[in-house]
């Protein structure tokens, strides 16, 4: 089996545009990938034509091999463009490998562990400015089924924030839990915008809320201030026990293990602590960890 043509389709979602990308074969045999990297899908479709170069007339189940090639041969390695890329051609490559074996590529990971799984909804809240805007647009979204909401209430604050504009933020957030009550849980982000100190303060006064998680009060690539932030806040909001979420910046299982260390110090505090690891992460660093 070899490939023969690799495709991208951009396709248009709200604020961003999701890349899927299609792998050809010789034998008929497809594989559908996605790697979308939001406001740089020209920059990622481009990425993907350089793996095209390097792919076609390969056989697509040597993914490995293919994975270390590509990654080796990158000059400029790593990089949310090219583990997106990278990731998006590698999932079609598992895809045809599960196709030509007939059977689903979990089992090829190690079998089914669960038979379905929770989510959460974003972009809910379209349209809404206000905080009784993002009220009635939750309401809407609990009458579909929706357990789970995230949302970034900060506006457009960076490194520090407004008592003005700290205060709208939690007037927005207390809206929406007014509007959905206990029973839907609310995820609050703020896109790694704010320095420590101001992380800190936020995570202060959104305890009170009982939120699952605040992801990102402070940059998600400075390991060091988000520890910082962690057990800040574990101290601050403790017995609320705020979890802070990382995400985003975890694009191979060497970085993963960096993170890694520092979970016996949040272990101690009992905080809680999610990390999403697997964002731009291929395939195959999410089985090797």
């Amino acid at each position: 089996m070899k490939v023969t043509d690799v495709k991208t389709f951009v396709v248009d979602c709200f604020r961003t545009n999701w890349v899927f990308v299609k792998v050809y074969t010789d034998e008929g045999i497809t594989g559908v990938g996605e790697g979308t990297l939001e406001y740089k899908e020209k920059a990622l479709v481009g990425a993907i034509e350089h793996i095209k170069s390097y792919l076609v007339g390969k056989d697509p189940r040597q993914i490995e091999k293919h994975y270390h090639d590509i990654y080796r041969d990158a000059y400029w390695r790593g990089g949310a463009v090219l583990m997106s890329a990278l990731s998006a051609v590698e999932m079609a490559l598992w895809d045809i490998l599960g196709k030509s074996l007939g059977v689903p590529v979990y089992q090829l990971l190690g079998g089914k562990v669960n038979d379905d799984c929770r989510i959460y909804v974003n972009g809910w809240f379209a349209g809404a400015k206000e905080p009784e805007e993002f009220a009635a647009k939750a309401k809407e979204a609990v009458k579909r089924g929706v357990t789970a909401m995230k949302w970034d209430p900060f506006g457009k604050s960076y490194l520090q924030i407004s008592n003005k504009d700290l205060d709208k933020a939690l007037r927005c957030i207390d809206a929406v839990r007014d509007a959905v009550g206990n029973e839907v849980d609310l995820l609050i982000e703020a896109h790694g915008r704010f320095d420590v100190p101001t992380g800190i303060k936020i995570a202060q006064e959104v305890a009170q809320f009982k939120p699952m998680f605040l992801e990102e009060p402070v940059p998600p690539n400075n390991l060091e201030a988000w520890i910082l932030a962690s057990l800040s806040s574990f101290i601050i909001s403790y017995p609320s026990i705020l979890g802070i979420m990382m995400s985003a910046i975890i694009r191979s299982a060497w970085q993963y293990r960096q993170v890694s260390v520092f979970t016996p110090v949040l272990t101690i505090t009992s905080f809680s602590v999610a990390v999403l690891a697997t964002i731009f992460s291929p395939i195959s660093h999410t089985r090797a960890e």
